[in-house]
């Protein structure tokens, strides 16, 4: 019997074979024509069926394949191969938290009918695993140590328990589920089951959780600490618990032999300080240790003494900071640790309110310490930029002239060396970080920024070996220089030195193409000036993917959509949603990974992860403004309403879980050597939040309200009530004068429809009354502002409250002057808005203005007002199915007598409704087209060369012939007439390029608008 099974299941793999292998191909249809094959021989193979399911998911049959699925799951399978089959199609399935529950609800079936069969056990505990149900992982881990005493599975039990105490509120996790997991571990401790370093760890975390540092601190020192194998792990562990008990002499004494270990390791000086100083605030002196701790021998008080005595007092600290450097100075290979310890030290002091140069010194001559020693390398401005709020104001020339001093190049002289090169770089930073550059004037900055440019010329004679992977060593001249030019726009508004500064960097990163401070810049450079396009291309060239579309990808992502690149608009939102969907899969995969190979140190970790991604502020607004922009680009209604259909937008539901929202991008992504009142402050990370936060609130009303209504307007066309408000629509009459006045629109839908309107105006009337302050565009590490603003500055909430209204009233039985008036607003506001946008564009092309620098405000006020109409027309479409009825319903009843004259006045208000309704689609669409002819205008000025460089002549010659100009001839006005070459040329067909295309698709997109205002008219 057991021989039949055998050779059963061989056959059965041999026919699945062919199967799997086109799967694995991507040729869907082959694997499902070999499934049927197989299943023909053999109709009831469940993996069969099963994969014959997944292959029509993949050719995107998913009602078919659920059904299929369905059949399957009534059979109750129990052979592994059909279940991970199950589990791979459950996994593609749209629906993510229906895939989950039922992998575990397979699994669950499995293990009933086959309670005893380890390897289901296992599968099913990695299924609740996947779905967080923390209560019954611990039951399942359970019965599979009951099954089999393997010390994995009850500690999956007692991870279990641990991962209920996050769940639960405090009081409860302290008093009842940690002291359970505790006594779980305990048990196996008394018991002497404990065999592995992860299970030792788990019970530390266990106690640590519960504020038991001392019962920790005896399992490190214990007989269980031997179990910890790692060597950095347990003195690290037992320096924090010491820390916890704050025991500040064992601290400081451990730290003290942490740092003879390693003297670079920054987070031991920190700790090391903080014990120290804690110690010098308790009262507590050591110093008579220092006897006991010496022997004979070293009654000289030698080294190996001091390294045993708690640092007590401030002479003792500084005494062990010199024991540090002398040894550092010892090594052939200095470290930066012991010099910047001192001033951490002297910061420290600082805080506290005493006057750390008694102590420790002259603050420039710490510093000049330290730039002696690692001024050549590329850390040494990072390392120090940090403590420069230490320097005086009166002290900074003094630095600046040492360090210059200790440079030695005279004024005009060029580097000999790669180490003087980066001096020099040091001290050009180091003087741009004190302010230095903030007090020149314009002519100035440009003159420095073109000595910069000589020195970056001449920095190429050292790039000869450098790999085309590796940052060029003279990439920060140039880096500092578009920072100086983008200081220049700053200060004049000119895009002239903004053009300037991109064509500095385009010349770098030709040079130096893996250099992503370059491509940071620019990418924000060009969205200064509205080339999105360019942008787009540099955003690719930085191959933004994983945790970096979180952290990074909003520095564009938030930008691309209002200069008018649709296409790349839509590529962008669809890349960016699909990280965040597949996080939820392979944080999965994380997590069950953890549990398999004991790391249970690492499951708190990956869970806190998911959630943190989940609860993105940019994958929120991402979400969001991909629902907008598919319903901006919808054909015709038909086309919004299977959209917001297949996008399962519930009006009733707010699905933002706003009180968990958390920013996880990186605002401090591009580097800065700004003076610290021009840094990305804390201060102003937080008013970039709340910007954001204000501009999902008021979008996420508009996608409600706009689901809202289609929903009502859809539900009239049918001529269906709400199935889900079935047993209340039976008893809901047709009411009058204010109220619901048509049997299909239920009541549930009206108010829902009434609360998000009220709701987005109290939103809109509250930043109106309110307005926030923009971040200053003179800190260049900070974000764009936020597209709050230019959506407060034009039409577009004020439009789509009128129209809300339109709605209302369309539904309602109120007075015909409303309607006429409500809709006549709408469409003055309409009509003003794009005479507005035609008079930026008109004013924009006119000669002698600067194009390029309101470029980008102008299309954005443009992309906005498109925008608006773009919900219009969608709006329209709801009228259009509210009033279609009652057309019907006139052509119906004009073949017949009128019973009365109260008949007669409903007919003639229903006409007039469609009158109304009919007005404002006329004029919406004029005011498309009147757009759309200011842009066809756009659209035909020529191309010409906005910008002159204004340092031109200074550059070295084959920068100018590359860079910037072949010839140069001025005329009678000032002008240049110029041939561009070069990347000039590149710089110049890359903004007019991108302008053209933005202006070309928001026009189609016009034209599509047009046709679907064509499409609602009655």
């Amino acid at each position: 019997m057991a021989a039949k099974v055998h050779v059963d299941s061989s056959v059965g793999e041999r026919r699945l074979r062919p199967i799997y292998d086109w799967l694995d191909n991507g040729n869907n249809k082959k694997a499902l024509q070999e499934a049927e094959k197989v299943l023909k021989k053999q109709p009831n193979f469940q993996c069969a069926k099963v994969l014959k399911a997944l292959a029509l998911l993949r050719l995107g049959k998913e009602d078919e394949c659920m059904q299929l699925l369905d059949a399957v799951r009534t059979e109750i399978p129990c052979d592994d191969s059909t279940l991970q089959a199950m589990t791979i199609c459950y996994r593609e399935i749209h629906n993510r938290m229906l895939a989950a529950e039922r992998i575990c609800e397979i699994y669950e079936a499995a293990t009933k009918k086959e309670p005893n069969n380890e390897e289901l056990l296992t599968h099913l505990f990695m299924s609740y695993v996947r779905v967080a149900d923390y209560k019954k992982q611990q039951q399942t881990a359970m019965a599979l140590y009951k099954l089999k005493p393997k010390n994995p599975y009850y500690f999956w039990a007692v991870m279990s328990v641990v991962m209920q105490a996050h769940k639960a509120d405090e009081k409860l996790a302290k008093t009842v589920v940690l002291p359970l997991a505790e006594r779980m571990v305990k048990k196996f401790v008394s018991d002497g089951k404990i065999e592995a370093e992860q299970e030792v760890q788990l019970y530390l975390m266990i106690l640590e959780m519960q504020g038991k540092y001392d019962e920790a601190l005896q399992v490190v020192e214990g007989p269980l600490g031997e179990k910890l194998i790692s060597y950095v792990f347990i003195p690290l562990k037992r320096a924090s618990l010491l820390m916890k008990l704050e025991r500040w002499r064992d601290t400081n004494i451990l730290y003290k032999l942490l740092l003879r270990e390693d003297m670079d390791r920054w987070s031991y000086y920190m700790d090391y300080f903080t014990s120290a100083l804690a110690l010098l605030d308790s009262g507590q002196n050591d110093s008579a240790k220092v006897a006991d701790s010496v022997t004979p021998t070293d009654s000289d008080g030698s080294i190996d003494a001091r390294w045993q005595v708690a640092d007590c007092t401030l002479e003792m600290c500084k005494d062990f900071l010199s024991l540090l450097l002398s040894e550092n100075e010892a090594l052939s290979r200095r470290l930066r640790g012991p010099y910047l310890a001192y001033l951490e030290f002297y910061r420290r002091l600082h805080e506290r309110g005493d006057n750390p140069e008694e102590f420790l010194g002259d603050i420039v001559e710490l510093f000049m310490r330290y730039f002696r020693n690692f001024g050549d390398k590329p850390c040494c401005v990072s390392d120090l930029k940090m403590f420069l709020p230490l320097l005086p104001n009166n002290r900074t020339k003094d630095f600046i002239q040492k360090v210059n001093e200790t440079v030695g190049l005279r004024e005009g002289e060029l580097p000999s060396s790669i180490r003087r090169m980066q001096q020099h770089i040091s001290s050009v930073q180091l003087s741009r970080c004190v302010g230095c550059h903030m007090d020149l004037n314009v002519v100035d900055k440009l003159a420095l920024a073109s000595s910069l440019l000589q020195y970056y010329d001449h920095g190429h004679t050292f790039n000869r070996d450098v790999l085309q992977t590796e940052f060029a060593c003279n990439d920060p001249y140039a880096l500092l220089a578009a920072h100086i030019l983008y200081d220049v726009w700053v200060d004049t508004g000119s895009s002239q030195h903004i053009y300037d500064a991109i064509l500095v960097l385009e010349y770098a990163l030709t040079v130096s193409p893996s250099n992503f401070h370059i491509k940071l810049l620019l990418l924000r450079f060009y969205t200064i000036l509205g080339a999105g396009g360019a942008a787009h291309r540099v955003y690719e060239l930085l191959d933004v993917k994983h945790m970096q579309l979180d952290s990074l990808g909003y520095y564009h992502c938030n930008h691309i959509f209002v200069t008018g690149q649709l296409a790349a608009t839509s590529a962008l939102y669809e890349a960016t949603l699909k990280f965040f969907t597949g996080n939820y899969k392979d944080s999965a995969d994380h997590l069950t990974f953890s549990y398999k190979f004991g790391s249970f140190l690492k499951i708190e970790e990956f869970v806190e992860f998911r959630e943190r991604l989940k609860n993105s502020l940019h994958y929120a607004l991402v979400t969001i403004e991909r629902i907008l922009f598919e319903l901006v680009i919808s054909k015709n209604f038909l086309d919004t309403v299977k959209y917001i259909e297949g996008m399962d937008v519930t009006p009733e539901k707010d699905k933002v879980d706003w009180d968990n929202l958390q920013d996880n991008r990186d605002v401090q992504v591009i580097t800065s050597w700004d003076p610290h009142l021009r840094q990305v402050s804390k201060e102003i990370e937080h008013q970039i939040f709340l910007d954001d936060m204000s501009f999902l609130r008021i979008r996420n009303l508009t996608v409600r309200c706009l689901a809202a209504a289609v929903d009502i307007g859809c539900a009239n066309e049918s001529n269906s009530p709400d199935p889900k408000q079935q047993h209340h629509s039976d008893n809901v009459e047709p009411v009058m004068n204010g109220e619901i006045k048509d049997d299909a629109i239920s009541v549930p839908r009206y108010e829902t429809f009434v609360k998000i309107c009220d709701e987005l105006l109290s939103l809109y009337e509250s930043f109106t009354a309110n307005p926030t302050i923009q971040v200053s565009q003179n800190v260049i590490g900070a974000p764009l502002p936020s597209r709050l603003y230019g959506y407060l500055a034009s039409s577009s909430c004020c439009v789509l409250l009128e129209l809300f209204g339109l709605i209302k009233l369309l539904i309602q039985d109120n007075e015909d002057e409303s309607l006429t008036k409500m809709a006549s607003t709408a469409a003055e506001l309409v009509t003003s808005a794009v005479r507005k946008a035609s008079g930026m564009i008109k004013v924009h092309g006119s000669d002698g203005t600067d194009q390029l620098a309101g470029r980008r405000g102008v299309l954005e006020y443009v992309v906005n007002t498109v925008e608006m109409i773009s919900f219009a027309a969608i709006l329209c479409g709801v009228g259009h199915s509210l009033v279609r009825p009652f057309k019907a319903t006139l052509i119906g009843k004009s073949k017949k007598k009128k019973k009365n004259c109260n008949n007669q006045r409903n007919q003639q208000s229903q006409l007039r409704r469609i009158e109304v309704l009919n007005k404002l689609v006329s004029e919406l669409q004029g005011a498309a087209e009147e757009l759309d002819s200011a842009l066809e205008y756009w659209e035909s000025l020529p191309p010409t060369l906005s910008v002159i460089s204004i340092f031109a002549e200074d550059l070295p010659s084959h920068l100018q012939a590359l860079c910037l100009f072949e010839s140069e001839h001025g005329n009678q006005n000032g002008c240049c007439n110029s041939t561009r070459s070069g990347l000039g040329s590149a710089v110049d067909t890359k903004l007019y390029d991108s302008h053209m295309s933005s202006l070309r698709e928001i026009r189609n997109l016009l034209q599509v608008k047009i046709k679907y205002l064509s499409s609602v008219k009655i």
